[in-house]
């Protein structure tokens, strides 16, 4: 017990974690025992080769040796398994997804989850990887259907302000269909005259048909030109497939080309189609490039593989006829068009500003909350109508999430926030977590910074020790430095402890009193024991002295540890005399410590008496100073 005492409280100056007091063998000096506990297993010298030892060490650690064996050798063969794994995991995973599908039934779950948590977690990767791929085609399909919306919505509200709109509007309603399909059926004149279907890869017409009542063209001399110009405009102008030439005019005459890799058709038409034909058009070739696919990729020249393409080709030679001419719209009408677009572009425009305004501050809302110290904001989900879900981790500490956005100027009505309690090691809580938790009195300064809480001033041992241990059980806190904490009584305390172990007290042969001249010197360290326990007291600790009784080497073994005892009783009865409480360690060394130096303090180290060494026979102290344990929690500590 006074082994522990003593190392709690070697010194009253701490080191790093650790605050302790008392004073060693060496004069009181102060001095750290963090390092030494530290260091202390790393000192110790290998067991000694001694047969007696060794079989005691078998019969005590048999079982524990047995089990270290076992656990190395399981450890061996756990490496050894992995190993052999490793080197046949690609071939069974191979070998087992030919034989069923069990394999990919097991992985396809935990494939699905990852992906989809990486799609969760790294969006803006996979916008990247997809952009360039998906970019050119909605840019071209909406650039297409944006042109075609336009020209039709032109012509709707062109005859929308006419007597034969509205005729048309009336066959609109008897028929079912919608009026802007009726406009283009009136309005639109065209005829397709031919149609050729190509092969992509050496522009040879592969099979063509003509309209009726049109003249005969030479199919080679229009593949020839098609060709060409396709090749001018892709070096010249085209970036890739998105600049394609898919439609050219020449006059009245429109040539509508829809490519694929394998073959294109091209068709030669008289006016302006409407965008079904287009459609048609896609369609049919899609058609032809599927029931033709094989001879398509083993085409060598030879056309009579592509006889039967006729029925498509035909179903591309349509013709469309309008009524009577119509009358010019009045100038105001030709405007409303332009002026339905730019209210539309308008409203489009208002709108998506505005969104993206709503959806920018609900970022910076949410970004608000995830600088707040003591709130981690673990998910969001965006709603399109009504608030933000917000999911977040909350310290007990910190602020509420509304008093957060309220202050920094955000509405928290936008928000439906629920929190999960949780402890937050960020400095500043960490820090109001100390500062709410440790009384810190008047002279004393607390820090916290990187995981060590830090005080500096002077206070007594007895909140010193406490706080040490408040200090450790703190959330965030990983070391406690008391480094710059001072008790300013405890210099005086060390000096009459270092008085006090300093004393020898000699004794006469084969007595147990004091011989004459040292008798004074024992009854004022006795005094001196007496005022320091109080003072000891005061201080919220609790001490504890071990007296030694020694002996010189003259009588027997037995008689020299029995006087060595008595001698040490004998100074402990002075004390419990005196009224101390204190708890006394005596110890009958005999005449194991018997030498010629009486040491520091021995009025009479050189004296002889009975041919031994006086100074053998004497007494000496040891104090140990601890924290004291709070009444009722003793139990607690056993």
């Amino acid at each position: 017990m006074a082994g522990d005492l003593n190392a709690e409280t070697a010194a009253y100056a701490p080191q790093g974690d650790d605050v302790s007091c008392g004073v060693g063998d060496h004069g009181g000096a102060m001095e750290a025992t963090g390092d030494v506990r530290a260091e202390f297993w790393q000192d110790i010298p290998d067991a000694p080769d001694d047969a007696e030892l060794n079989e005691l060490r078998k019969l005590l650690l048999r079982r524990e040796q047995i089990a270290l064996e076992k656990l190395v050798r399981q450890e061996g063969e756990k490496n050894y398994h992995i190993q052999q794994v490793s080197d046949v995991i690609a071939e069974a995973i191979i070998a087992r997804s030919g034989r069923d599908s069990q394999l990919r039934m097991a992985i396809e779950p935990i494939v699905d989850a990852t992906l989809k948590n990486s799609i969760r977690k790294r969006q803006q990767d996979f916008v990247n990887v997809l952009f360039p791929l998906m970019g050119p085609t909605i840019r071209k399909s909406i650039a297409e259907s944006f042109r075609s919306m336009l020209g039709a919505f032109s012509k709707s509200v062109e005859m929308a302000f006419s007597w034969k709109g509205l005729r048309w509007r009336f066959d609109a309603w008897r028929t079912g269909q919608s009026f802007n399909e009726i406009v283009m059926l009136h309005s639109l004149v065209y005829r397709v005259e031919r149609v050729f279907f190509i092969h992509g890869d050496t522009g040879l017409v592969l099979a063509h048909m003509e309209g009726e009542g049109v003249g005969s063209l030479d199919a080679e001399m229009v593949s020839a030109m098609l060709t060409a110009i396709q090749d001018f405009v892709r070096d010249c102008f085209a970036k890739g497939d998105e600049g394609a030439l898919d439609t050219l005019r020449m006059g009245e005459f429109s040539i509508f080309i829809e490519k694929s890799n394998k073959a294109y058709l091209a068709c030669i038409v008289r006016g302006t189609p409407h965008d079904s034909f287009r459609t048609h058009l896609r369609e049919t070739l899609e058609l032809m490039l599927v029931e033709f696919a094989e001879d398509l990729d083993d085409f060598s020249g030879d056309t009579e593989a592509f006889s039967a393409t006729e029925r498509y080709l035909e179903s591309c030679l349509v013709a469309h006829y309008a009524g009577d001419n119509e009358k010019k719209l009045p100038l105001w009408a030709k405007f409303m068009p332009v002026l339905v677009v730019l209210l539309l572009c308008g409203g489009t425009g208002y709108y998506w500003y505005t969104t993206d305004r709503f959806n920018t501050t609900m970022r910076e809302a949410v970004q608000t909350l995830r600088l707040e110290p003591g709130l981690v904001v673990s998910h969001v989900e965006r709603q399109k109508s009504g608030p933000w879900k917000v999911l977040a981790l909350k310290d007990a500490l910190a602020r509420l999430p509304e008093d957060v956005l309220r202050r920094a100027g955000f509405d928290p009505s936008l928000f439906e926030i629920q929190t999960i309690p949780y402890l937050s090691y960020d400095a500043s809580i960490v820090t109001k977590r100390a500062s709410t938790g440790i009384d810190v009195p008047d002279g004393v300064e607390m820090t916290f910074d990187k995981g060590t809480l830090s005080f500096r001033g002077t206070a007594t041992m007895a909140w010193i020790l406490e706080t040490r241990e408040k200090a450790r059980s703190l959330a965030g806190v990983e070391h406690v430095d008391m480094r710059d904490l001072r008790d300013p009584r405890m210099g005086e305390i060390a000096e009459m402890v270092r008085k006090i172990e300093s004393v020898r007290v000699e004794f006469p042969v084969n007595k147990d009193v004091p011989v004459p001249e040292d008798t004074e010197k024992l009854q004022k360290t006795v005094d001196m024991l007496a005022v320091l326990e109080k003072r000891v007291k005061e201080m919220g600790m609790v001490m504890t002295l071990t007296i030694y009784g020694h002996a010189d080497a003259t009588g027997t073994e037995k008689r020299n540890y029995e006087i060595s005892q008595a001698r040490a009783r004998t100074v402990a009865a002075m004390l419990y005399a005196r009224g101390s409480s204190m708890p006394i360690a005596m110890y009958g060394m005999g005449a194991d410590h018997a030498s010629g130096d009486g040491g520091a303090g021995s009025a009479s180290a050189d004296r002889k008496a009975g041919g031994s060494v006086q100074a053998d026979r004497r007494i000496e102290f040891r104090v140990y100073l601890a924290r004291a344990v709070p009444a009722g929690t003793e139990a607690l500590l056993q």
